[in-house]
């Protein structure tokens, strides 16, 4: 975004449109975020190439290699007008709720698996950016149990009780002990390997950790690298450093059943990534467009089912 630009995450919709309501726009603004601080080829390494704007790509001017701007990223390989993929990347991150994949596809007007595919890919993207970083100072962990419908979709019967899903929940706070940046992890159990896995890719090194008295937690591995803090939570005391940690998941619990209207298993942790990627990123709002866009651009596309559990 160039210097005095409005950024497209506070404009109207119809400003919006104004910038980016046709296919050509969107092709010019993809071009220049992927090509516009300059050109290298990734065959040759030579630095000088030329536009090719029927086929969105740069052809490199030693080797002839094209390079397309769409390839490496999320949206790799699409078949789909990239006004399309501007449009569904506005109204995702302009809402604060997210978007079902049914009301995007009667937004931009795709089939349902279309747009289904296209949230997936995203929020493959929202996953990628938050992986990068680790919570550190103060940490409190906990678990979850996520309830929801079947394996097969289906919401269960009376009698027949519902499937629960395990989850991880880590939430650093700062010094005034409020929340600031969250991680969630889908698991199969609760056993004190996977919890030291979800530790040690989450979680920096010598940072403090806040836990119950769960056997789980009280590895000896994760003593030689964590400052341990065991609590016997109360959730109601207002000082209690769990408070924030158990507000989280209720948050996370209602905005996934208030947008998608389900927590089956399969889509659980991509669910969770949309949530944590919204929630870390809460005071800037007006960067959330470019920032997922950037995102997008590096992150490699993902199959249809991706479930990623731990354990």
């Amino acid at each position: 975004m160039r210097k005095g630009e409005k950024s497209p995450s506070t404009m109207s919709l119809i400003e919006f449109i104004e910038h980016f309501g046709t296919e050509e726009q969107c092709r010019a603004h993809l071009f220049a975020m992927r090509f516009g601080s300059g050109f290298v080829c990734p065959r040759c390494g030579h630095m000088h190439g030329v536009e090719i704007k029927t086929r969105l790509s740069m052809q490199c001017s030693n080797c002839g290699y094209q390079q397309s701007a769409t390839v490496g990223t999320v949206m790799h390989d699409t078949k789909l007008p990239i006004q399309k993929w501007y449009y569904a990347i506005y109204l995702i991150t302009s809402g604060k709720r997210g978007m079902s994949a049914k009301e995007l596809q009667r937004h931009i007007k795709v089939t349902y698996k279309t747009a289904w595919y296209i949230n997936q890919r995203i929020r493959s993207a929202m996953a990628s950016a938050d992986d990068k970083y680790k919570l550190d100072g103060v940490v409190t962990v906990d678990e979850a149990f996520f309830t929801g419908r079947e394996e097969n979709g289906a919401v269960p019967k009376r009698g027949r009780g519902t499937s629960k899903t395990k989850v991880i929940v880590a939430v650093s706070l700062n010094e005034a002990g409020h929340p600031q940046y969250a991680k969630m992890r889908v698991v199969e159990n609760f056993k004190a390997k996977t919890v030291e896995q979800f530790m040690y890719a989450n979680v920096a090194p010598n940072s403090v950790i806040t836990t119950d008295g769960f056997s789980s937690y009280r590895s000896q591995n994760l003593k030689k690298d964590y400052f341990h803090d065991f609590a016997n939570f109360n959730k109601n005391h207002k000082d209690s450093n769990v408070k924030w940690l158990h507000i989280l998941i209720s948050n996370a619990k209602a905005f996934i059943l208030g947008t998608f209207h389900g927590l089956d298993r399969n889509n659980l942790q991509a669910y969770l990534n949309e949530f944590c990627y919204r929630f870390n990123r809460r005071k800037i709002p007006y960067l959330m467009f470019e920032k997922l866009q950037n995102s997008m651009f590096v992150t490699v596309p993902i199959g249809y089912y991706c479930t990623g559990v731990m354990g």
